[in-house]
């Protein structure tokens, strides 16, 4: 799978967040499952979601338990989310239920991370951020403690 990294930056703070992804991703979006977990530490059993706003403090109490959602509720939260600093979410297309659509992650609120092997969803990222860099390999953990 392709991994692009987008760090599309309005001042000082990341320009994207998720409802800005699912939205570039629609319809697909909307008709996958969504997991939502958190970003795995290189120390096991760690990991960290963390989100602002009525619909992050959902999602983190989601992110706890794995969740899957749907596309139209994941959207819904996300549209009342502030900002989405930390947090995966793992979409499946109806026709492949147990396969792997799209992964995207927050990582510490200074990138999104993009992995697919959709050459729509590459393209469109490409095409609708400025700062778009190949990932060389996807984060599997995150080597450092957030920053408190």
């Amino acid at each position: 799978m392709a991994t692009l990294r987008i760090y599309d930056l309005r001042g000082d703070v990341l320009a994207v967040d998720l409802r800005d992804l699912l939205r570039l991703m629609v319809p697909r979006s909307l008709q996958a499952n969504w997991t939502i977990s958190s970003v795995k530490s290189s120390v096991p059993g760690h990991g960290w979601f963390e989100a602002t706003g009525e619909g992050g403090e959902e999602l983190e109490r989601l992110a706890q338990q794995n969740a899957r959602l749907s596309g139209s509720d994941l959207a819904a939260l996300a549209s009342n989310t502030r900002q989405l600093i930390w947090g995966e979410f793992i979409g499946s297309l109806p026709a492949d239920a147990d396969g792997k659509w799209v992964t995207i992650r927050a990582a510490d609120g200074t990138f999104f991370e993009i992995e697919t092997d959709d050459e729509m969803v590459l393209n469109k990222v490409k095409s609708n951020f400025k700062d778009v860099r190949a990932g060389e390999s996807p984060i599997a953990s995150w080597p450092l403690a957030p920053s408190e």
